[in-house]
């Protein structure tokens, strides 16, 4: 294994890490809760008597404990901001199995699955600004949906899981099965269900720390490999950071090297956080020639404002560059490349007209989006990917069941996706705002490969503002190999 699983790689260094965010803790639990009593969500907007004790109540009472805990914070920062010069930028968890399994022998040809979601776990009063609230319980439910197949997931039931408040309590129903009636054949489908065993889990806006230790424990069983605490935080030549990457990469294969790169770009609020490109490449078996088979995943979450165009644009181009960088300095003579991924938020859509830019930047002559007919226009069946957060408690969308019947509904979906931009633009067929992709590579250097299915999964329904897709796809050896 090219990388340990210590950032620092050495004990004490860890310890004196720990120890670090054990000081910080209270300082950023408090200013936490503090938010919390300002911003509300609109379930919670209905209670005028909750907001006024919170606001009464709780604003000066932890404002008061986060300037008597300001102490611990500073002694924190000594130790923590220096330390993040010298980490690694990004945390490793290896999942010791049982029994390790045999090295895979791959013959014909081999197929996987991606999955790739947002999940908007930021420290709580953070969440709220995106009408979601308890970080902590949703994590919970939502790490519990990633693992549990559909039939084990219809087991646990609504007691199983975390309840919020009666209003939502609808959100997190008994799994149903809902078929898209003549669309069954075609490459896109809207599932209530996360596919079974899906090889690699992609996931964006895993800030918090203790939403990222949930989220490995319950999927560690499943994923001997997790990276996590992706990017770097505190000074760093492009600022001071308060937030990593938010990226976080499960799988059920081994990882042989890594890399993160850090955008340079960013501004705004965009700046707090450290976005970049995580670039990943793992090993996946071998022929029986005991030729070796591996692929790429490069992960990402580019700049979030609406109107910063041009950012986003060079932030792609850096893509492009590093990407193959990368894979430069990692590829090894005679191995087979199964498949090079691209997957993540990358916070703009093939159907607005404010996107123009993005839409017909060069990375889309390398990388294929299978939802994607050419720039400006998706493929019948692709779906919008963002809902409008004011109404994500909404009857027609607080359950998986409900969320996938609105998605399939022409009329319904105009309502609780996201719209265009300008949001006065239509179309013969209206997408809505799809910022979520899982794109692939072709070239002479790749094993052909085939997408055989692009899923819109609707299980974390009320649980996050984005659609999780995934996608399904086939790998071929070349003759020679295959015999």
């Amino acid at each position: 294994m090219p990388f340990s699983e210590s950032p620092f790689g050495c004990c004490f260094l860890d310890a004196l890490f720990y120890l670090s965010c054990v000081l910080l803790f209270p300082s950023y639990w408090f200013i936490d809760r503090l938010l919390s009593c300002v911003v509300l969500t609109s379930v919670e907007c209905s209670g005028v008597a909750r907001r006024v004790l919170c606001i009464i109540f709780g604003v000066p009472l932890f404002l008061l404990l986060f300037v008597l805990s300001l102490p611990l914070l500073f002694l924190g920062l000594l130790l923590w901001a220096p330390l993040h010069q010298i980490r690694r930028p990004f945390s490793y968890q290896r999942c010791a199995m049982s029994t390790d399994p045999p090295e895979r022998t791959i013959t014909g040809g081999c197929s996987f699955i991606f999955v790739s979601a947002n999940l908007c776990l930021l420290p709580d009063g953070l969440a709220r600004f995106s009408n979601l609230s308890h970080t902590q319980r949703r994590v919970t439910a939502i790490s519990k949906l990633l693992c549990a197949p559909p039939e084990r997931a219809q087991e646990n039931g609504v007691d199983s899981l975390p309840i919020y408040t009666e209003d939502i309590l609808p959100m997190i129903e008994r799994p149903q099965k809902v078929t898209g009636g003549g669309e069954e054949d075609c490459l896109f489908e809207v599932s209530v269900d996360f596919p079974q065993d899906p090889d690699f889990i992609c996931l964006q806006e895993v800030f918090d720390g203790r939403a990222s230790r949930k989220l490995r424990r319950c999927l560690g069983s499943s994923y001997p490999y997790i990276l996590y605490d992706v990017g770097p935080t505190g000074p760093h030549c492009c600022g001071f950071k308060f937030f990593n990457s938010g990226l976080f990469l499960a799988s059920r294969h081994p990882l042989l090297n890594a890399k993160y790169y850090i955008y340079p770009n960013g501004r705004g609020e965009d700046a707090l956080a450290s976005k970049g490109l995580l670039c990943v490449k793992v090993h996946l078996g071998s022929t029986e020639q005991k030729q070796s088979i591996v692929g790429y995943i490069n992960c990402t979450h580019l700049h979030a404002p609406e109107s910063d165009a041009a950012i986003r644009c060079d932030q792609m181009s850096l893509i492009l560059q590093w990407v193959s960088d990368f894979q430069a300095e990692n590829s090894q003579d005679g191995e087979l490349v199964a498949f090079d991924v691209l997957c993540g938020d990358l916070n703009f859509d093939n159907c607005s007209s404010d996107d123009c830019l993005e839409q017909k930047h060069k990375l889309f002559s390398m990388y294929s989006d299978p939802c994607r007919d050419c720039a400006g226009r998706d493929r019948p069946g692709a779906m919008g990917t963002l809902l409008r957060q004011e109404l994500l408690y909404h009857e027609a969308v607080n359950t998986p069941a409900r969320l996938k019947s609105t998605l399939l509904s022409d009329s319904e979906r105009q309502i609780y996706v996201a719209s265009p931009l300008p949001q006065d633009e239509s179309g013969e067929h209206w997408t809505g705002r799809r910022i979520d992709y899982i794109m692939y590579r072709e070239a002479d250097s790749l094993l052909p490969v085939v997408v055989d299915k692009f899923q819109f999964i609707t299980r974390l329904a009320g649980l996050s503002d984005h659609i999780p897709v995934s996608l399904h796809m086939s790998s071929s050896l070349p003759e020679s190999t295959a015999l």
